[in-house]
């Protein structure tokens, strides 16, 4: 069951998500003019109660919109303001909403989970059922997510390495996620009656040091992970864990290569599509789901 707001929070997957979903509702204020150039963003403690968040989420969320160069860091006795000139950045949200704008989708993906980019396609398919999106011609999605059978040396447990929860954690995760990917893509054809949509899902026994996501053979998106102490429960009403978890970086990604770029930008591309049909062609015909 997936956690949001204070509750999730306690239960350490708090900020993952909502931070993020905090930092797009802002985004969409400030290319609005909802929030003006020059005008200063709520006052933390207001955002907190807006959005039923801890400050610390708040703060995170402000992180992510300096990155994106759309606040300032704020000045002695003022908070952050809305830059002027701004661009809008383009999240995983958006990458994937323009993809699906193509009559031919293709998504090719190496993650440790598909927990953010199911939720994503998932609501995708909902801007679809509601006539707001293009119904794609066809799909094809190849997923390489870790062994489900293969004992990873993270996520450990820092009291104990030889205890399982943690690694069991991590398999319910990505066994729920993929087949949630999987179940969205797939009733795409219900809205097209000729459309073609494959989905397939393989496994490696091993780790993914960067997430990929190459989005109709044109763009590749890359975030490295980092392996970070993180505080979880096995289940809802379990003691936590304090573990050394593998977390990807925040949005936005840490490369943006597309097929026709020049120079630095259209090697590393090529690259990543490279080594991604490596592995794919290397990996278990069809995922072990180690039920």
């Amino acid at each position: 069951m997936a956690l949001t707001g204070r509750e999730g929070e306690k239960h350490g997957v708090p900020g993952r998500h909502k931070y993020l979903r905090i930092a797009e509702d802002l985004r969409e204020q400030i290319a609005d003019n909802r929030i003006e150039p020059g005008e200063q963003v709520p006052k933390q403690r207001v955002l907190a109660q807006q959005y039923e968040v801890s400050l610390v989420t708040v703060q995170h969320a402000l992180k992510i919109l300096r990155a994106w160069g759309l606040i300032d860091e704020g000045g002695k006795g003022r908070g952050p303001r809305v830059v002027a000139g701004h661009t809008t950045p383009q999240t995983l949200d958006d990458w994937v909403a323009e993809a699906f704008a193509a009559a031919d989708v293709s998504l090719d993906v190496w993650s440790l989970t598909t927990e953010n980019l199911s939720q994503i396609v998932a609501q995708q398919v909902v801007r679809i059922r509601a006539g707001k999106a293009p119904v794609p011609e066809s799909i094809r999605a190849r997923v390489l997510l870790p062994s489900l059978v293969v004992d990873h040396g993270l996520p450990e447990l820092i009291s104990d390495p030889t205890d399982q929860r943690p690694l069991r954690r991590l398999r319910g995760i990505i066994r729920t996620y993929a087949r949630q990917l999987e179940h969205s893509l797939l009733s795409v054809a219900e809205y097209r009656r000729r459309a073609s949509v494959r989905v397939e899902i393989r496994s490696l026994p091993t780790l993914p040091q960067q997430k990929y996501y190459i989005l109709n053979n044109s763009v590749a998106l890359t975030s490295l992970y980092e392996v970070r102490r993180n505080e979880v429960r096995e289940h809802g009403d379990s003691p936590p864990m304090a573990i050394r978890d593998l977390m990807s970086s925040s949005e936005p990604f840490t490369w943006k290569p597309t097929a026709g770029g020049t120079g630095q930008d259209s090697a590393y591309f090529h690259k990543v599509r490279e080594q991604f049909e490596s592995y794919w062609s290397n990996a278990e015909a069809s995922m072990d789901w180690g039920e």
